[in-house]
């Protein structure tokens, strides 16, 4: 795989689930019995990753059926599969899983796990959460290899999520309260840095997506220029303007074009019907 494809298909699947990420200015936790959440179990969505009129793969997350013990605390079980499609997919191959077992009353992640296979490189990474005591443990190795380097372990701060709870954390965020100019900060932490970024809300407008025309939040990320992406607010996103706040589509300008996320189905969504 190039490089560029590369980055594209990856930082797409990130991108996805990145919108989840922001917390309430005064970092309140949520304490909502779970019935109140705006998803449910069983969920299911769909996402197509492209660049400019090209399919370079898909995505799925899903939200188990059941309610898992985790750690002695009922949990979600979150899981999300990115793979590479169309032209693409002939001239090499992805198989990322990504998931999380998330508490279901405050929806912090207590464990997260990735499993990468990127044509010959291969990559299993498990992280766990210790909020109490303010820290993370992060073990990262090749499954091909016996020699394991031990766990690497992180100081955190008050709330810090996981991509997969912080994207449950977004379903649940009242964006109705922000006007067009405000920042959300941003916490999370990913591989092995926490991040802080700012997000600003755009406004509403009526945005034609793959599920059909829907009133969505549109959405800045403000991100330290880099090679990766070379613009601040490069990155978009559209949030559906309802009960269910559905990531439609995430856009991100890149060193090498436009990159685009967009959600292309769902079914057992907790408000309205399925779509596929």
């Amino acid at each position: 795989m190039s490089q560029q494809h590369r980055y594209m298909l990856n930082i797409s699947l990130i991108l996805a689930f990145l919108v989840g990420i922001a917390q309430n200015p005064d970092n309140s936790t949520i304490e909502t019995p779970k019935d109140v959440f705006n998803f449910k179990n069983g969920e299911h969505l769909d996402f197509k990753l492209s660049y400019g009129w090209f399919t370079v793969g898909k995505a799925s997350l899903d939200i188990d059926q059941t309610f898992h013990d985790y750690k002695d605390q009922r949990c979600y079980k979150v899981d999300v599969k990115g793979e590479t499609a169309g032209l693409l997919g002939v001239f090499t191959h992805v198989d990322d899983r990504w998931g999380a077992y998330v508490r279901n009353d405050n929806l912090l992640p207590l464990h997260a796990y990735r499993n990468i296979e990127e044509g010959k490189y291969m990559r299993v990474e498990k992280t766990d959460f210790y909020h109490e005591q303010g820290r993370v443990e992060v073990t990262r190795y090749d499954p091909r290899k016996d020699k394991r380097k031990p766990a690497k372990e992180y100081g955190i701060k008050g709330e810090v999520y996981d991509l997969m709870s912080s994207y449950l954390y977004l379903r649940n965020l009242d964006f109705s309260k922000y006007g067009k100019g405000d920042t959300i900060k941003v916490n999370t932490f990913y591989e092995d840095t926490l991040y802080n970024f700012n997000m600003v809300m755009r406004g509403i407008e009526t945005f034609d997506s793959k599920v059909g025309d829907l009133k969505a939040y549109k959405l800045n990320f403000l991100i330290p220029p880099s090679e990766i992406f070379p613009n601040e607010d490069g990155i978009v996103a559209w949030i559906s303007a309802d009960s269910n706040q559905l990531p439609l589509r995430i856009e991100a300008e890149m060193f090498f074009g436009t990159a685009y996320c967009d959600l292309t189905s769902y079914r057992n969504i907790k408000y309205g019907p399925d779509y596929q």
